[in-house]
């Protein structure tokens, strides 16, 4: 009985192994006011992940969107969008997606096509010494677009 205990525990615990959830933030000058991107692999054999991208202003709002079928390497470089833009927006861009990222009206929207200028470079969301992290500016390095 002992045995057959242990190995329906191995058997509860081995699909969980391997399995992804963490979290990288960029914080504003402003008081709460944060970009947090949230990855999530459900299975350990997966080599995709869910990117949650959520807009914070505490305490009016925190919403955002999900990203789905990102490949577990992937990096995400966050701008700070030109003044063009009927409010103040960061641009967070990953291959050839662009996301419109609003802490004032908190909301995450994807563009259609990527905008023709993306604005000051702000740093990347990437893995960094084994864990998931904002680098900010010169410390990030140059993206492969750039």
């Amino acid at each position: 009985m002992k045995l057959l205990s242990r190995w329906l525990l191995l058997l509860t615990i081995l699909p969980l192994a391997g399995c992804l959830q963490d979290t990288a933030s960029y914080s504003f000058s402003e008081k709460d006011h944060a970009i947090t991107l949230v990855r999530n692999q459900t299975w350990f054999w997966l080599d995709t992940l869910e990117v949650e991208v959520i807009a914070i202003r505490l305490p009016e709002c925190d919403g955002g969107l999900t990203i789905k079928g990102v490949p577990v390497d992937t990096h995400f470089t966050l701008y700070q969008a030109p003044d063009d833009y009927p409010e103040p927006l960061q641009l967070l861009q990953t291959g050839q997606r662009v996301f419109a990222v609003s802490t004032q009206s908190c909301r995450v929207q994807e563009f259609k096509e990527l905008p023709p200028n993306l604005g000051v470079k702000l740093g990347e969301f990437l893995v960094k010494d084994g864990t998931f992290q904002f680098v900010a500016g010169a410390a990030a390095g140059k993206s492969p677009k750039e």
